[in-house]
């Protein structure tokens, strides 16, 4: 069915009263549609939990971590350990976070990184870490999400 003339705009002002009926806006979603920032976590993931130390190479090290927001883990996300003054197109260490938000990097040479994580609906986060042989280092990135960013 097709709707012409008159009717069209009245019938989308009545599914449009129909909607806002059943959500009560809140000063918060308010202050969102204004541009505003929220501190409402979006969704609850589990606790961040470091995993266990790896055991290293001889002459390497590591680097255990978690990436979490304030909502909690963000798993399957990427982590890029890079050397600073590097090119940006040679190849760099990556690590995944597990489903409680924990990563590993378990054969890292020693030296200065600096750990870098792109969430999706987050900011980019990163973390400068010195790596030495034999040493396990540990690391918690949280980006924070761009709701905020002004």
């Amino acid at each position: 069915m097709r709707l012409v003339g008159r009717f069209k705009p009245a019938s989308l002002v009545a599914a449009l009263f129909t909607i806002v009926a059943c959500h009560r806006g809140s000063q918060e979603d308010i202050g969102l549609l204004i541009g505003r920032c929220s501190e409402r976590v979006r969704s609850k993931g589990p606790v961040p939990q470091v995993p266990t130390a790896p055991s290293l190479k001889s002459g390497y090290g590591g680097i255990v971590g978690t990436l979490a927001d304030a909502g909690g883990a963000l798993p399957h996300y990427s982590i890029l350990a890079t050397v600073p003054g590097d090119n940006p197109n040679s190849t760099h260490a990556t690590a995944i976070a597990d489903s409680a938000g924990g990563f590993t990097f378990d054969a890292l040479p020693p030296g200065h990184y600096r750990l870098i994580v792109r969430a999706f609906s987050h900011r980019p986060d990163s973390a400068q870490v010195d790596v030495a042989a034999g040493k396990v280092d540990t690391v918690t990135l949280r980006p924070q999400f761009f709701d905020c960013v002004r």
